[in-house]
């Protein structure tokens, strides 16, 4: 059974009113009205959650259906913790660490590294975590929401549902598009400024795309050291993100309902990425926020109430 969830595109303020031209529309089973949420300070990772059943490359808590949790570039499963806390009680959470992040080494077969290599490590985990037939709930952020369409992509029978926030899927773009051009030179000085060893610069250009100006050089020197450590997988995210021969034809395979959610304030990429996926989508809702690209990690508790009540909508009707 899928549930019917396509609307059109709406905007949340700061105050969590909704507002978006034309008559408001009422998502099926989910109380949409947003709460003021508290701002996190960095984008670095929190502190993993108080569960047991933490282990080398993920972390498993609750039982239920499964919630696959996917992170952004530079990230790990620590990402969710807040939302895997909020969801443990009612589903099993299962926030996975996508290759060369928190305790998965860099690919040593740089040179051939595709989105397929993370689809394969998601797919080995969810192999030996949950039993045959059962379908899986799957959020993602950024590169994790890439690995999301990927794998709802090749195993679309095992995805109940799909929650992200601006994946990162470049491919949609055409070649000549204004947006695509910014988003090409960071990858280039990225992926030169790691080959010559110069990671804090790479992970300084590479932050302060995606966050703003200046963010790097305002997070704590164990941070920047921290993020500077891990910048090496980068390269080949990107990598990763560019082999994807993807259309808008494929996108329309993916009939699992899917909650699209992108933030006003993030880089034009970003947001032509969501707009286009949208129209792709034949299953999804999209909501706009007044928020920047890591809005999941900075302003985890309001995003992640959102995510929190698409996946029990979806829920009832499995």
């Amino acid at each position: 059974m899928k549930i019917k969830v396509r609307q059109g595109s709406e905007t949340v303020d700061d105050t969590g009113a909704v507002s978006r031209p034309g008559e408001r529309q009422r998502s099926q089973g989910v109380n949409m009205n947003t709460q003021t949420s508290r701002h996190a300070s960095s984008i670095v990772d929190p502190p993993a959650p108080c569960i047991t059943g933490v282990r080398t490359g993920y972390l498993v808590a609750g039982a239920g259906t499964p919630v696959v949790m996917l992170h952004a570039s530079l990230g790990s499963k620590s990402q969710w913790a807040a939302l895997a806390e909020r969801l443990a009680t009612r589903f099993r959470v299962i926030a996975l660490d996508l290759c060369g992040y928190g305790d998965n080494p860099t690919p040593s077969t740089a040179a051939s590294f595709t989105l397929d290599d993370e689809v394969r490590l998601v797919t080995a985990h969810l192999d030996r975590l949950v039993a045959p037939r059962v379908r899986v709930h799957v959020v993602g952020h950024s590169y994790g929401g890439l690995v999301a369409l990927r794998f709802a992509q090749c195993q679309g029978n095992r995805v109940a549902s799909l929650s992200m926030y601006e994946p990162v899927a470049f491919r949609l773009l055409d070649e000549h598009d204004a947006a695509l051009a910014d988003v090409t030179q960071l990858a280039a000085r990225v992926t030169r400024l790691v080959a010559v060893g110069r990671r804090h610069d790479a992970a300084q250009a590479f932050v302060d795309f995606w966050s703003g100006d200046g963010s790097y050089a305002c997070l704590p020197l164990p941070a920047q050291t921290s993020i500077a450590h891990r910048i090496d997988k980068v390269p080949l995210d990107f990598q990763a993100a560019w082999r994807w021969p993807l259309s808008p034809d494929d996108l329309r395979g993916i009939v699992a309902p899917t909650l699209l959610l992108a933030g006003t304030r993030s880089p034009a990429i970003a947001q032509r990425i969501v707009t286009l996926l949208a129209e792709a989508l034949p299953n999804r809702c999209t909501w706009w926020f007044d928020t920047g690209h890591m809005a999941p990690i900075e302003q985890a508790n309001r995003i992640n109430y959102w995510i929190e009540a698409f996946v029990e909508a979806c829920a009832e009707v499995m």
